[in-house]
């Protein structure tokens, strides 16, 4: 899918697809889009960083989501910057602790690229 829809050719572990631009965009005006999230990706993280794969699972959702809502860390240090706080911001409400996602924080932009 990757290959198919941004023309890289890896694997990634998430992928967001907008309905509220292009074409259909009318089609249904209170759907957001799509999240597609790799499982055998997100558990490859889960094992690398020794985090619970429902974890991985979150991070990744609300990574797609924020995508999904205009959020765009590859467009510079700032929106990247703000895009990490409103992550954090969301895992948290999930019950999830900042600590638990270091290897994210010191290395997000290689992995969500």
């Amino acid at each position: 899918m990757n290959r198919q829809y941004r023309g890289e050719d890896s694997t990634t572990d998430v992928l967001s697809f907008s309905l509220t631009e292009g074409e259909f965009a009318d089609v249904e005006p209170h759907m957001l889009g799509d999240v597609v999230i790799s499982a055998p990706t997100a558990e490859w993280i889960s094992r690398q960083h020794n985090v619970a794969l429902a974890s991985v699972l979150d991070l990744l959702l609300v990574h797609g989501i924020l995508h999904l809502v205009g959020y765009d860390h590859e467009q510079g240090d700032e929106p990247a910057q703000r895009m990490d706080m409103k992550t954090m911001e969301l895992m948290k409400l999930l019950g999830h602790r900042e600590t638990h996602f270091d290897w994210f924080w010191n290395h997000g932009a290689q992995l969500f690229s």
